[in-house]
């Protein structure tokens, strides 16, 4: 009958399965945790003595790793060899370590763009040819090339002088060759040290401006103005000049002149790198 039982009724199936815990798990030798403690500290110090080692010893691999101020003797070395494989017929006259613009190395790491650049006075005419002569006369590692457009209207001369320092060639006007060596952007380091001021100098052109002393180690020295003139190029002697047009004069005494719009730059170089 409805909800009366009966002793004869088979009792209803468990839906559950029983459950059995599993395993302790056995202990750990205090022998192998010390030998995993051990091995891990070992490690670290690995990783740490290798980044200590890396960073005082380690190459970088990127010109974002470098500084401006390691990069510095790199483009005075460029420039020397620059000046060596010019050679003596030519009139060089040298730069200072000069920022070209500031920069961002990553958005949160600022920069900053350095040049050196070494001015060369040759005969008219022959501008192409110093180029090939100087990508002939650097050393091996530089891989210097020059080029030459069709025509011969653009010559240009590019190099790699190391440690990601970008040297590159160009004429600025008939009788002038510009090489730069450039450290593209990078953070700073310190700061580099200003050439220092000197006393005017010989100034047959009249330019008005601050002079500057430019040296390089292998005993080459510039002393230069730049600024307004009051008087033109053709008031220069014309004996034992190398160039002399209406924007560029050179003479075989280390005196140097190159006028861009109305700023004229007037230089005195005197020793070598021979």
């Amino acid at each position: 009958m409805d909800g009366v039982s009966t002793p004869d009724a088979p009792a209803p199936a468990n839906p559950y399965l029983p459950y059995e815990p599993p395993p302790a798990p056995a202990p750990r030798s205090p022998r192998a945790r010390r030998a995993l403690i051990a091995i891990t500290v070992a490690w670290g110090l690995l990783l740490a003595g290798t980044g200590i080692w890396y960073s005082l010893h380690g190459r970088p691999t990127a010109r974002e790793q470098t500084t401006v101020a390691r990069a510095e003797p790199v483009a005075t070395q460029a420039i020397e060899d620059v000046v060596r494989a010019a050679g003596p017929s030519v009139v060089p006259a040298v730069s200072g370590f000069t920022k070209v613009a500031d920069c961002s190395v990553t958005p949160a790491r600022g920069g900053a763009d350095y040049q050196r650049v070494v001015s060369l006075y040759t005969p008219s005419g022959t501008e192409a040819a110093l180029l090939d002569r100087i990508a002939a006369g650097l050393p091996a590692r530089y891989h210097a090339a020059a080029y030459h457009s069709p025509g011969g209207a653009v010559h240009t001369l590019t190099a790699d002088a190391g440690y990601y320092v970008a040297v590159t060639g160009s004429v600025l006007s008939a009788g002038l060759v510009s090489v730069r060596a450039d450290t593209g952007c990078r953070t700073l380091g310190h700061q580099p040290a200003g050439d220092p001021t000197a006393s005017a100098a010989q100034n047959p052109l009249g330019v008005n401006g601050p002079w500057y002393v430019h040296a390089l180690p292998c005993g080459l020295r510039t002393v230069e103005v730049t600024g307004p003139a009051s008087r033109p190029l053709s008031v220069l002697p014309g004996t034992g000049t190398v160039v002399a047009t209406g924007e560029v004069y050179a003479n075989r005494d280390g005196q140097a002149a190159h006028v861009v719009h109305d700023t004229v730059t007037w230089s005195l170089t005197s020793g070598s790198c021979g």
